[in-house]
């Protein structure tokens, strides 16, 4: 087993998230040092005040705190806001690096192709324009940055869209799933191996200025949302009993002056690649991995 960098040590901030815990799984694994602290506790000012100090000689702070919550509201939003401040402000004065959560989410989805990390951040909606507002708030505040954009994440952890669609192939007979809305399903689990990998190379001292910055990272291969919810309910039912029998396409775009918009939150991982080498993993392979743990978790 290769022995890990004196000074590659983590907090994590928002460790009870899906890429929290799975993060915390993955460093202590591996015996990374590390240091973690829960949103709830992260959203108390005096609380996040005193984990910040304490712990100030840790290289990296991870911000895992902003994947998107099943209810947004304006109150969210205020507090990812100051929250994202403060870490950034704090972690620049102490000398440190930052990995922040974003959301393909800053785009509107209107897209032909693949969103690329230079593309128009051009979305309308609440939580877009909230995760724009982070995006530049840690950019402004802490030069030495790792944004990487996320989306569609799911792991075995409850309340994520592919547990929801777990827990209604379980009640129900019937389900209406979009066929228009395509995305890119991505691990969460996944996720957090790539901000390791990421820091391990900046830790290694290859780091030059165009290292920090925006980067994408899905899982292969993108899909509509009634697709990914087929692969779901027939995994599910080869491991457990289910009620679902017929799952619906639903077309879910808006028309706008007669025609059907597209609804696409592909994005496009070419620069991590070449950047970094990191490779996209096959999220039909992640699905089993997670369903597997879950439902014999469950059983």
């Amino acid at each position: 087993m290769p022995r890990n960098s004196s000074t590659l040590a983590f907090l994590v901030i928002g460790s009870d998230g899906q890429v929290g815990r799975a993060l915390i799984s993955q460093l202590r694994s591996r015996s990374i040092p590390y240091q973690a602290i829960t949103a709830s506790e992260a959203y108390e000012p005096a609380s996040l005040s005193g984990f910040l100090t304490n712990f100030s000689d840790y290289r990296f702070v991870i911000n895992a705190l902003y994947e998107e919550p099943q209810q947004f509201s304006p109150d969210v939003s205020t507090s990812w806001l100051t929250t994202c401040e403060d870490i950034a402000k704090r972690a620049t004065q102490a000398g440190q690096a930052v990995f922040q959560l974003s959301s393909g989410r800053v785009f509107s989805g209107r897209s032909l192709r693949g969103y690329h990390e230079s593309d128009e951040r051009d979305s309308q909606t609440a939580v877009g324009q909230t995760f724009i507002k982070l995006e530049d708030q840690l950019t402004e505040h802490c030069p030495r940055s790792v944004l990487l954009r996320v989306d569609w994440l799911f792991s075995e952890q409850n309340d994520n869209f592919l547990t929801r669609l777990v827990d209604a192939a379980i009640e129900k007979e019937e389900l209406c799933i979009s066929n228009s809305m395509r995305g890119c399903p991505t691990d969460a689990h996944t996720v957090a191996r790539v901000i390791v990998a990421i820091a391990e190379q900046v830790d290694c001292g290859v780091s030059k200025p165009d290292l920090w910055g925006v980067y994408h990272y899905a899982d292969s291969d993108a899909c509509t949302l009634y697709t990914f919810a087929k692969t779901v309910i027939t995994v599910v039912k080869s491991m457990s009993e289910v009620r679902v029998e017929t799952i619906g396409e639903v077309d879910t775009r808006e028309t706008v002056d007669g025609e059907k918009q597209p609804e696409n939150h592909e994005l496009n991982c070419k620069k991590i690649l070449s950047t970094f080498g990191i490779k996209q993993k096959p999220w039909r392979r992640s699905v089993h991995e997670v369903l597997k743990g879950k439902l014999s978790e469950a059983g």
